[in-house]
């Protein structure tokens, strides 16, 4: 996204741009934002806004899509699975809270239609695009080359560094991958697990940025609008955190790896020097990746259970 139409497209008419102020925002998009918050009186979001004709990725038409597509599969699925959950519904018992995990997988894949591991994988890919909308530099044009590479304004690897550094702040990779192996829980090994140093605050007791378990039943418009509302907020939370005019590129670990980048980064934003040469760097860098991984987090279960509901109802 952009507002500045040298950018985006100087043919394109008045009517072909939008502008999503943070109350109509707020009105739009159920439950708590903390992004919203952050941005709220964020002069971006006054201006008038368009996507790019031609670098746009269509991510609120493909999370419909996948939404849609999996509600199908469920009604098309195995029939075990589709049958215990009617039951379930059926005693007054809300089918949501059924522990699939708990069930013989060879109960969940007899029919030769959706199984429940391939209906778990499009759960997961559609976590995948709902997380990458909360990531702000998804959705500002500033990371992307339009036209010559001079005109690009951000240097190419502040994107990856912040991606990889903000994966040190989370279980080791093999950890993740080595689960069904090992005899612990996942939320031992996710949760407890998370390095000492880690910037994530979601369940630490008593934090502002703390999840709570419950999650809002009904969006306050289809997959699409909560998509394309979400964008917005990303792009103004692009705008105000990584702001026009600071050396970034300056002021960053020198190095082309961003996993060292993102270790010597770490060494910055945990120790006690203001870091990158502005005093509110730091305390910005971990208040803004807090308030993205907690709505990214409710974001991805709002979506789940929206459309978990429409196949049991």
């Amino acid at each position: 996204m952009d507002s500045d139409p040298a950018f985006v497209s100087s043919n394109l008419p008045k009517e072909g741009w939008y502008t999503k102020t943070a109350d109509k925002l707020r009105t739009g998009l159920a439950g708590k934002r903390l992004c919203l918050d952050y941005v709220k009186d964020c002069e971006e979001l006054k201006k008038p806004y368009r996507t790019h004709l031609k670098k746009g990725g269509h991510l609120p038409s493909r999370v419909i899509a996948l939404c849609h597509g999996i509600s199908d599969m469920l009604k098309m699925g195995d029939y075990p699975l589709a049958k215990y959950t009617v039951e379930k519904t059926r005693k007054g018992k809300d089918s949501s809270n059924v522990d699939f995990s708990a069930k013989k997988v060879k109960d969940l894949t007899a029919s030769p239609n959706f199984s429940a591991r391939q209906i778990a994988v499009s759960f997961f890919v559609l976590s995948h695009y709902v997380t990458d909308v909360h990531m702000p530099l998804h959705c500002d044009l500033r990371d992307f080359t339009v036209g010559k590479e001079s005109d690009r304004r951000l240097p190419r690897d502040i994107h990856p560094l912040i991606e990889a550094f903000w994966e040190e702040s989370f279980p080791a990779k093999e950890n993740l991958i080595l689960t069904r192996y090992r005899n612990e829980s996942l939320d031992k090994i996710l949760v407890k697990g998370l390095p000492e140093d880690s910037l994530i605050e979601l369940d630490k007791e008593g934090s502002k940025y703390a999840l709570k378990n419950e999650v809002e039943i009904r969006l306050k418009g289809d997959e699409w609008n909560e998509m394309v509302y979400t964008a917005r907020v990303s792009y103004a939370v692009a705008r105000k955190w990584i702001r026009e005019g600071y050396d970034w590129k300056g002021n960053m670990p020198e190095g082309k790896d961003p996993e060292r980048q993102a270790r010597a980064l770490g060494e910055l934003v945990h120790s006690n020097d203001k870091g990158l040469g502005d005093g509110r760097f730091v305390e910005e860098f971990k208040d803004v990746t807090n308030r993205i991984f907690h709505d990214a987090v409710r974001s991805v279960a709002r979506l789940w259970y929206h459309t978990w509901q429409k196949f049991v109802e």
